[in-house]
């Protein structure tokens, strides 16, 4: 991860936690169970890092996603499957009528 990269996530960090109306689609209890199982993850994936490369890295990869989603109280998935549901559909144009103007000149 880049500094450019981390920089972003602290603010959007930040601007979820000044700001929890505009960014939360997550109930308190799963961003409790999201906070716990997060960091339970990450502290076990940091540690088995050289003894289990794929399995900590996978695992530390997961904690991290999941203490976000529990920090800020926003899910990324949980929100692209609402816009899907809800059928978003671009505006559309109806025509009713129809005049047909003869030109005469």
């Amino acid at each position: 991860m880049t500094n450019e990269n981390f920089n972003t996530a602290l603010n959007n960090v930040k601007e979820a936690w000044k700001y929890p109306e505009l960014f939360q689609n997550v109930s308190r209890t799963e961003r409790w169970l999201s906070g716990a199982t997060g960091t339970y993850l990450l502290f076990k994936g940091i540690t088995s890092l050289f003894s289990h490369p794929v399995i900590g890295l996978t695992g530390a990869a997961i904690g991290a996603g999941l203490l976000y989603r529990g920090i800020t109280g926003y899910c990324p998935m949980r929100d692209l499957s609402q816009q899907q549901d809800e059928n978003i559909e671009p505006d559309e144009i109806i025509v009713s009528e129809i005049h047909k103007v003869n030109d005469l000149g």
